[in-house]
């Protein structure tokens, strides 16, 4: 399922409050006139009054998790003017129940991933996102000391962990943001993964 698919399905389902910052935009009337007829479909739908600014919304949302999940497969250094970006220790990487559990839990491994070689050296632990129907994050684990191993053939690192994979004690919800947020690597902190109530308070912000 496409990040589109998935933020109109979550649309259908749940009305997000989030902090918003208003912007001007201008679109093509016809643009107009077919968010319009989205609009009264998922309203109709849902039993919840969507509006055009709602789909731009998604739409943006999913244009920049697909941007930032590029990025990061082409090894493109993301521009940021945020100053604990060093300081980002752990990554949380989305994946399936099965591939979890059989690598992660099975194998104390994760692979295979593409990554940013100079995010590399900051990196003290990992964390998986396991998708529909469990949807939260459960386990972390410590990467083992010289734990990434880069795979000529897959041009992708294979993760090692030191040890088993820990449980959470307060497993990470997805909470009421689209599942598109997840599909690009999340960098954060220990602490944020420790404490955070849902997977939007991962972020540093």
């Amino acid at each position: 399922m496409s990040n589109i698919e998935e933020s109109i399905q979550k649309r259908l389902k749940v009305l997000e409050e989030q902090p918003k910052k208003q912007i001007t935009i201008s679109l093509k009337t016809e643009f107009i006139n077919q968010l319009d007829i989205i609009a009264r479909t998922l309203s109709k739908q849902s039993a919840r009054s969507t509006s055009r600014n709602m789909i731009i919304e998604d739409a943006v949302e999913a244009y920049i998790q697909e941007a930032m999940q590029i990025f990061e497969e082409e090894g493109i250094p993301v521009e940021t003017a945020d100053p604990e970006y060093a300081f980002f220790d752990t990554v949380v990487f989305p994946a399936h129940e099965e591939g979890f559990r059989k690598a992660f839990l099975d194998e104390d491994k994760w692979y295979y991933v593409r990554m940013q070689k100079e995010r590399i050296p900051h990196l003290k632990y990992i964390a998986i996102y396991v998708g529909a129907p469990v949807s939260k994050i459960t386990h972390y684990a410590k990467i083992a000391q010289d734990g990434f191993e880069y795979n000529e053939d897959e041009k992708k690192y294979l993760i090692r962990f030191e040890g088993q994979a820990i449980e959470l004690e307060h497993p990470v919800p997805l909470g009421e943001i689209s599942a598109a947020s997840t599909r690009a690597p999340r960098y954060t902190t220990l602490q944020k993964l420790l404490t955070a109530e849902e997977y939007r308070d991962l972020s540093l912000g």
